[in-house]
């Protein structure tokens, strides 16, 4: 079987290699806490209103 035919392949990889690769980070994201929300409608709201924040700062910056 080709290594592109079995899903657990990269894990297989990965497991072998044994490095750990550091991951991206956001350096822009807004600072906001645990919220809770009595409606889908108003998570909605808040999620398009931090979208649309992020937007305007020109969207998110990723370092590694």
């Amino acid at each position: 079987m080709k290594t592109t035919d079995d899903y657990n392949a990269k894990l297989d990889l990965w497991a072998r290699e044994g490095r750990v690769y550091p991951l991206p980070k956001i350096t822009n994201l807004p600072r906001f806490g645990s919220k809770k929300f009595s409606s889908y409608a108003e998570m909605n709201a808040w999620k398009k209103e931090l979208l649309d924040t992020l937007a305007r700062q020109g969207g998110v910056q990723w370092t590694k």
